[in-house]
């Protein structure tokens, strides 16, 4: 990044390491403060030989054999003219070539901007553009023609097809038996310089765009080790995209000498099929999938008996669901909370931690983890009670460097030298932190502020509501109106909800009696333990709730497609 584009975060760094090295002009040497991400890809790859690092379909690499894929896409890279400080991206599925494909720029020492795999031509070519990415790797067979309309369209870009070949067969790769042979050592940079440039996930505007220095990229990985339960014997099943959730897990379960197992379209029959046939001890899910997992019979979910490590994350964990979720599967869950500007270790609720008999344990976040600083504090930026809600502020090294050539909102968003998250949230006295919702999702109705996190656990209690999801509406006396999308339960029974499980309409707003009867009823339930101001005006039964394509409920699109049911 150039001096004009820095960021004051980035400008601070670099003049810091040019006092760093001002002093010590004249020694024989430079020892680094950190690892690359090139550094700790190579050392992933060339350790453990012949030990399986991934399986996809019949498809089987060792680690010495992903070595020399590796290898060849750097290979591949430098004929196209690629230097140490360039921008390059990404375009696979689940595959290990994706994988193999960031692994190379990074050992290349370009600064890396995913490419996700769901997205169109359109949300493509504008990260493209706004990440000024130079070198597109792209999987041959699958993105042929998508990357051949954006090497038209993109000025500058140079796109270079990725095969996916069979290791057994493939004459580079067949016969290496040690990875350290094969793979060339990283391209040295700057631990503090760009290794990521990845985007926000909103839904209107500009994305923002998110910097991570090799020295927090690292970070992450390692302290993902050390944070988080692996199984000793790692056979982790990839269920997300691995250029983004699953493989930023990749790293981690290689450094510890285990496999991934590719599963390239989630479904809950495939993913107890494929845990079963590979024995798999770890995986990542998002709560829909958990939910989903959990409308199987109970015979299907006995045939998960080897997982040991399930994390889970993204969105907020209905309480009930887990709580069955430990029941039918076992107590194997670990819940990570983190965002792009502090990925996946702002805390963590262990195993262990996950009570189902201590009040409010599972609806918790968990504790922060030993490479993050959490605190809670108010408009003025003072740190709040236990106990009271505020917004989530984190210091420590896992936290970005800023937005991409956004000056402004990167000193907003790192005042103080914290991360304001935007998430709401309060700790208690034993340092567990719960999430109450976003502060630009907090609901100000007559004046008071209503947290949606905490509607949405309570509806969640009731037998019949498999998912909640709480937003606020315009209204011209109250300033904005709560209100519940709701989706009942297959299995619903008792009350009204039995009449209506597969209905949809508005409670109590020109529904049928029995949704009106059921949108009463919920209402009295949250009015029962939350009082009325949180209590939702309106309950309106839907078949699902939107997502984004991470999983998150889309809280935007539920706001609009309420307030034109309720118009």
């Amino acid at each position: 990044m150039s001096a004009a584009n820095s960021t004051p975060v980035q400008q601070q760094v670099a003049d810091q390491a040019a006092g760093a090295g001002a002093s010590a002009a004249g020694a024989s040497s430079h020892q680094p403060a950190s690892r690359t991400m090139g550094e700790l890809v190579h050392s992933a790859f060339t350790r453990y030989d012949r030990r399986v690092a991934f399986v996809d379909g019949d498809r089987t690499f060792t680690y010495a054999q992903s070595a020399a894929t590796v290898q060849r896409i750097r290979e591949t890279l430098r004929a196209a003219g690629v230097k140490p400080g360039d921008y390059g991206s990404l375009l696979g599925g689940s595959r290990p070539e994706t994988f193999f494909c960031t692994s190379a720029l990074y050992l290349e020492g370009l600064r890396v901007s995913p490419l996700h795999p769901e997205n169109g031509i359109r949300d493509h070519r504008q990260s493209l553009e706004l990440s000024q990415v130079q070198y597109l790797l792209y999987e041959a067979g699958r993105f042929d023609d998508m990357a051949e309309e954006l090497a038209a369209s993109v000025p500058g870009l140079t796109v270079i097809p990725v095969e996916v070949r069979d290791p057994a067969t493939a004459e580079d790769t067949a016969e290496v038996v040690s990875g350290f042979s094969v793979l060339d050592r990283p391209v040295r940079v700057d631990p503090e310089s760009d290794a990521s440039l990845g985007f926000s996930g909103g839904t209107t505007g500009t994305p923002k765009g998110i910097v991570r220095s090799h020295r927090t990229m690292v970070t992450n990985a390692t302290y993902t080790v050390i944070d988080w339960e692996w199984p000793a014997d790692n056979r982790f099943l990839v269920t997300t995209p691995m250029s983004h959730a699953s493989g930023a897990m990749a790293l981690p379960t290689l450094l510890q000498g285990g496999s991934m197992v590719m599963l390239d379209k989630f479904s809950p029959q495939a993913f107890v099929d494929a845990v079963a046939e590979h024995g798999i001890t770890s995986t990542f899910l998002v709560p829909t999938m958990i939910y989903r997992i959990l409308d199987l019979p109970q015979e299907q979910l006995d045939r998960l008996g080897s997982l040991e490590t399930v994390v889970y994350g993204a969105s907020l964990m209905d309480p009930s669901r887990m709580r069955e979720a430990l029941t039918r599967i076992g107590p194997v869950f670990l819940q990570l909370y983190g965002q792009s500007e502090a990925p996946n270790l702002i805390s963590v609720l262990r195993k262990g931690d996950h009570d189902p008999d201590v009040p409010g344990r599972l609806a918790s976040a968990g504790r922060a983890t030993s490479c993050a600083d959490v605190t809670i504090r108010d408009d003025d930026d003072r740190e709040v009670p236990i106990g009271e809600v505020g917004e989530v502020c984190v210091s420590g090294p896992i936290v970005m460097t800023g937005y991409w050539q956004n000056p402004e909102l990167t000193a907003e968003t790192l005042r103080g030298g914290r991360l304001h998250t935007g998430d709401l949230g309060r700790l208690d006295e034993h340092g567990f932190l719960s999430i109450v919702g976003r502060k630009k999702d907090m609901i100000i109705t007559g004046g008071l502020n209503v947290y949606p996190a905490e509607i949405e656990a309570r509806m969640l209690e009731h037998p019949a509501v498999a998912e909640a999801c709480v937003v606020g509406i315009p209204d011209r006396d109250w300033g904005e109106r709560v209100v519940a999308a709701v989706v009942l339960r297959e299995d619903a029974a008792g009350s009204a909800a039995a009449d209506i499980a597969a209905a949809e309409g508005a409670g109590g707003e020109g529904g049928s009696p029995a949704q009106e009867a059921l949108g009463e009823e919920l209402r009295a339930f949250v009015r029962e333990e939350k009082g009325s101001v949180q209590t939702p005006k309106n309950v309106v039964f839907v078949s699902s709730i939107p997502v984004t394509k991470i999983g998150k409920p889309d809280k935007g699109a539920m706001r609009d497609e309420l307030a034109n049911t309720l118009d």
